[in-house]
């Protein structure tokens, strides 16, 4: 069907839309939201390593004055409380000082009147090591007195042969102020760690705890799933003691604007897409209703009917479109009155009689007799009946050895005449099961109610049946032979890339199934090469003794990259008395490797496949079941028919061709079995095939070698 100009302007446009949104948001939008995220992390990495710089800062200025403090006590025993209470001046934001020894009862304390007593006891897998000196000890306490946060740090000292401890408990409230006050919005969750525990967190919904890991590789930046939602995590370590930093932010507040702009440019394409199409609209009307007038004043010639005026529109580009046609009316019309409907027929009449034609030709009288039969249909006459002519079109038409089909009947009229067109095709039935395809065209012209005559033309059409033969066949193999090696290279390369953490023994796996892949790939192709062959030669599968539990594991784990894109698992039950049977190993590969892929592809994520293999009454059953979508009941009859696809909405939106499941009916066949499916809600569908376990070569299968 021919489409109108508004139709050309809307499926124009709407593809350029649909293309546009296309390119937007499966190649723009990668780019962008990769560009955005790695420039937010990097601002939030920069935050964080400014925040750590800052706090790094005044830890080790409190390192320096607590070694100052434990030097000057040791340098001037005498004057240690007036050394405590001087630093306790200079430093207002000390809140406790402490000195006792282990061998002595007495103990010196110093503490800052602006702080109420506090007893802070740190718990010993609390104290993390200094990074600055390795005599000093630092906790930083955060839950120990409510609304209260402490930094405290030790280091040990000798005066005359005596070990003391000095205890410095500081203020830490600036720096939980430097975490609180990280300008990163408001859901972004920051939290300080040991090597063993959480020491500061903000209290969002992300938990720290869970990515915590060991000491070794706690400086990283990575993606982390909790619940429902994605958070980019960025770790740093501190310069001066032994804790690190973790700042989390979800990864939805660091796409929002990309998916601002996205949604923004999808609304701005889509508006002007409406737009477009109004005004299309509009113009292609202007255009397209003067043109409807001339096509209706041009149908009226083609009837043969010169005598309505021509409309010649008005717009300055078809105006002289208009003219040009009403002129060739005019010319017509006096041709008509010189009897020129006459001189048309004679010529036709000397066209007609061309023998040498590469079509069939034939004319007729009213009564149906031949009155002229060119060279080709004279031939073709005579292979049907050799013995005699045929006299009459019905003879031809209705000979036993012609079925005739697709039949298309319609009339015209023309001046006084009706003129009967009958077209349909033919399929003629040879000698040696040959078959033959035409088209023929029976034309026959009627006036005042008097059958005047027909016109038969009979077109080859057995070239373009035997083209088509051969497409189907291509297509068969090309699809659904040669796609499952080249998803499984595909997939293991894919892993190879993409997955640093795969192992040298599984790479060399992997290239190994890789390796086997491309060799099956090679033998598809020799077999697509033998396929073009089969018009002369024939090509013959040979059945050897094989393994076809080997096989089918091996068609599993070439399957894995498909079923680890899917989160699919496959349970084989295999029973211990399978033995080897004489099969196709290539067919039968090919049978095992295209179930599997359709229970891959027709399901829903986080599915078990079961295969199973067992042996009953000298019969293999192998069955597969997928748990997925299922068949309904009018499909199930189609099912197994060539380029048959179940109209489903889930299963329309993989690709496929409809003719794998043909392709194992036939491999089926081949070994003398059956393919049968069993379809329901419990267990989405089930597909068997049963064929005999034949441990000796049939001499039939000597001879019938031909492929399914």
């Amino acid at each position: 069907m021919r489409l109108s100009l508004q139709n050309r302007i809307f499926i124009v446009i709407g593809i350029i839309t649909v293309l546009t949104l296309l390119i937007m948001w499966t190649v723009v939008r990668p780019k962008y939201e990769a560009s955005v995220i790695a420039e937010r992390l990097t601002s939030v990495q920069q935050l964080q390593i400014y925040a750590i710089e800052n706090l790094d800062r005044s830890i080790s200025s409190w390192s320096d004055v607590t070694r100052f403090m434990a030097w000057q006590v040791t340098d001037r025993p005498r004057e240690g409380e007036i050394i405590l209470r001087m630093m306790m001046t200079l430093h207002p934001e000390i809140i406790q000082i402490k000195i006792q020894s282990p061998k002595l009862s007495d103990e010196l304390t110093s503490q800052n009147i602006s702080y109420p007593a506090v007893n802070v006891q740190v718990r010993d897998d609390a104290w993390v090591p200094s990074k600055i000196d390795t005599a000093l000890q630092i906790a930083w306490l955060n839950d120990t007195v409510p609304n209260h946060q402490f930094f405290v740090m030790r280091t040990r000292f000798q005066m005359q042969s005596i070990p003391f401890i000095l205890t410095v408990v500081w203020d830490a409230k600036q720096l939980n102020t430097i975490l609180a006050n990280l300008p990163l919005g408001e859901n972004f969750s920051a939290s300080v760690h040991s090597a063993s525990t959480v020491i500061l967190h903000n209290h969002t919904s992300f938990h720290p705890i869970e990515t915590h890991i060991s000491a070794e590789r706690m400086s990283f930046m990575q993606s982390v799933r909790q619940g429902e939602q994605t958070w980019r995590v960025l770790s740093s370590s501190f310069q001066t003691v032994q804790l690190w930093m973790i700042v989390a932010i979800p990864e939805t507040a660091i796409l929002k604007p990309v998916n601002d702009l996205l949604l923004y440019t999808t609304s701005l394409v889509i508006s002007l897409a409406v737009i477009i199409l109004f005004v299309g609209w509009v113009l292609s009307r202007q255009i397209s209703r003067p043109i409807a007038h001339l096509v209706k004043d041009v149908q009226q010639l083609s009837n043969l009917d010169f005598s309505q005026t021509i409309h010649i529109p008005t717009m300055k580009d078809l105006r002289g479109m208009g003219e040009t046609i009403e002129l060739m009316r005019q010319v017509l019309e006096r041709y008509q009155r010189l009897n020129v409907e006459k001189i048309i027929l004679e010529e036709w009449k000397n066209k007609l009689f061309m023998t040498h034609n590469d079509d069939m030709i034939g004319i007729t009288d009213g009564t149906g007799i031949f009155i002229f039969q060119n060279d080709k249909l004279e031939e073709f006459c005579s292979l049907l009946l050799p013995t005699r002519s045929f006299r009459t079109k019905s003879d031809i038409l209705t000979h036993p050895s012609i079925v005739r089909t697709k039949e298309t009947i319609h009339t015209d009229e023309a001046d006084a005449s009706n003129i009967h067109f009958i077209q349909s095709e033919l399929k003629v039935q040879g000698g040696s099961n040959a078959v033959n395809y035409y088209r023929v065209n029976d034309l026959s012209i009627i006036r005042g109610g008097v059958n005047l005559g027909s016109l038969l033309i009979f077109h080859d059409l057995t070239n373009e049946r035997l083209i088509d033969k051969m497409k189907t066949e291509m297509i068969n193999v090309v699809v659904h032979e040669l796609r499952n090696p080249v998803g499984s290279i595909m997939g293991f390369a894919q892993i190879l890339l993409t997955d640093p953490n795969v192992s040298k023994e599984e790479q060399r796996e992997f290239h190994q199934y890789m390796l086997d892949s491309s060799k099956n790939l090679s033998t598809l192709i020799n077999r697509f090469l033998d396929v073009s062959r089969l018009e002369s030669h024939g090509i013959k599968y040979a059945k050897v003794l094989t393994d076809i539990v080997k096989i089918t594991k091996t068609v599993v784990e070439l399957q894995k990259p498909q079923l680890l894109n899917k989160s699919l698992t496959v349970e084989l039950e295999i029973a211990l008395d399978i033995p080897e049977v004489f099969v196709s190993p290539d067919l039968f590969r090919e049978a095992v490797s295209n179930l599997l892929s359709n229970a891959i592809k027709y399901g829903d994520q986080n599915r078990t496949i079961n295969i199973s293999l067992v042996l009953s009454d000298q019969n293999i059953i192998f069955s597969i079941t997928d748990h997925g979508y299922g068949i309904p009941p009018e499909a199930q009859q189609k099912l197994f028919s060539k380029f048959y696809r179940v109209h489903n909405a889930k299963a329309s939106k993989e690709i496929g061709t409809g003719l794998g499941l043909a392709y194992v009916k036939e491999i089926a066949q081949f070994h003398h079995g059956t393919i049968s499916l069993e379809s329901n809600a419990d267990i989405g569908c089930k597909f068997t095939i049963t064929f005999p376990a034949e441990t000796q070569e049939r001499d039939t299968d000597k001879d019938d070698g031909t492929p399914a």
